[in-house]
């Protein structure tokens, strides 16, 4: 006889209430319960069999967070939810680890496509995203996301180790250690250490 397997699980991370209710609802017509977990990275690693995670990319901070549970948890199916349905956005959190998108913005009906296709262990991507995917010549205008290593070298700097204690942690030479930081800063934008501080601390990471 053959054994039916559980419906997967799905979660959802956005920073506004309303988000969640209205894709609960969305679900709840087609069987699925959807929760909101406030330690994503902790869910994805108790909750057994197949499982699927919607999460809003507005800040550095979650793309950070979408790459490190790909990282650790791969099985993971994450849906990617871009604001204004960008992309060059949506391709970059595909190439972060995402297997669907879908636009913050979405009707009701996208929405539901997008996760009842992951739950299924398929995937729905507009085809301009599948296009810029495609595109050999497309340019990467997105540099990558701070890796959770990078964040704890701003959180230790912030907490008063200098470049030479940092370095001699991380096993690197202090010269070594302030090109690392110098192209770490180039890609967050800011210009020294103060403003990296800042931007990590604006982000949550602090």
């Amino acid at each position: 006889m053959e054994t039916l397997r559980a419906p997967a699980r799905i979660a959802v991370s956005d920073p506004l209430p309303m988000f969640h209710r209205g894709i609960a609802d969305v679900m709840r017509t087609v069987g699925y319960d959807v929760e909101s977990p406030e330690d994503l990275m902790a869910w994805s690693a108790t909750i057994p069999g197949p499982h699927v995670v919607l999460l809003t990319l507005l800040r550095p901070a979650d793309w950070a967070l979408m790459a490190a549970i790909h990282r650790r948890r791969p099985a993971v199916m994450l849906i990617a939810a871009v604001e204004n349905g960008d992309s060059e956005l949506a391709a970059r959190a595909l190439r972060s680890g995402a297997i669907g998108v879908v636009a913050r913005e979405a009707d009701a009906e996208a929405v539901q496509s997008v996760l009842t296709a992951a739950a299924s262990g398929q995937s729905v991507l507009p085809v301009d995203v599948i296009r810029l995917l495609a595109s050999a010549d497309h340019p990467a205008r997105f540099g990558p996301v701070a890796s959770e290593t990078e964040i704890s070298w701003i959180r230790q700097l912030t907490q008063g180790l200098t470049v030479a204690r940092l370095a001699e942690h991380a096993g690197y030479s202090e010269r070594m250690m302030f090109r690392l930081l110098r192209g770490l800063y180039q890609r967050w934008g800011v210009a020294n250490r103060t403003e990296a501080m800042i931007f990590a601390r604006d982000n949550g990471w602090l």
